[in-house]
């Protein structure tokens, strides 16, 4: 097997451990929470999940759309994030399978547990609508899908017509996170691209 095989085969375990790890902990948090909320603050959560599911999205096509060379203009200028800018398009596959696939799955799959879990709550709340229990799930499901498509149908012009700009902007988000946490996001293989800073765009 060559070198690059084992490096893939070695990536692909990695995001299955990871995926199945953090899938395991969000949707187990998620479940712990939603018993303890409301139903108001129930529905503002699942809310936020699928929100965060058309973010990541737009995040992962933004980069995969995004160009180098103006992030390298942008570093040679020291602007901040400008560094991890760079490195998002330099592994834009990288951070492509990561939004859209890890995070992208394990939201939406987190979304359709809490929108169950809402209707349940609903029927508890109020026993006559256990009649329509079905009903009100397919209908809550139905809800969740269409508004997580449309959003991303919505994002997806927007991140490929508006590529560099989220892409200086999520590196700037990365920036601040390393200075606070002193964690690094940077540090990632190199999986295409020029590494001297030519145009790059992938369609």
């Amino acid at each position: 097997m060559s070198n690059r095989k084992r490096k893939r085969w070695k990536h692909l375990v990695y995001v299955f451990i990871g995926s199945f790890v953090a899938a395991a902990v969000v949707g187990g948090g998620s479940e712990i929470f939603m018993e303890r909320m409301s139903l108001l603050w129930a529905s503002v959560f699942l809310l936020v999940v699928v929100l965060v599911n058309i973010l990541f999205d737009v995040i992962g096509i933004a980069a995969t759309a995004a160009h180098e060379a103006p992030h390298h203009a942008r570093a040679a200028n020291r602007v901040f994030g400008a560094k991890h800018a760079v490195q998002i398009v330099r592994n834009a596959d990288f951070v492509a399978n990561f939004a859209n696939d890890v995070v992208g799955d394990i939201t939406g799959t987190v979304s359709g547990a809490m929108a169950a879990s809402i209707v349940i709550d609903l029927v508890h709340y109020s026993p006559k609508l256990s009649a329509s229990e079905v009903w009100l799930n397919m209908f809550m499901l139905a809800l969740v899908a269409s508004v997580t498509v449309t959003g991303k149908a919505a994002g997806k012009s927007f991140a490929i017509h508006e590529a560099n700009r989220i892409v200086a902007a999520v590196g700037g988000v990365l920036a601040t996170v390393e200075k606070v946490t002193g964690w690094n996001f940077t540090r990632l293989k190199k999986q295409g691209g020029n590494k001297h800073g030519s145009a790059r765009k992938h369609s």
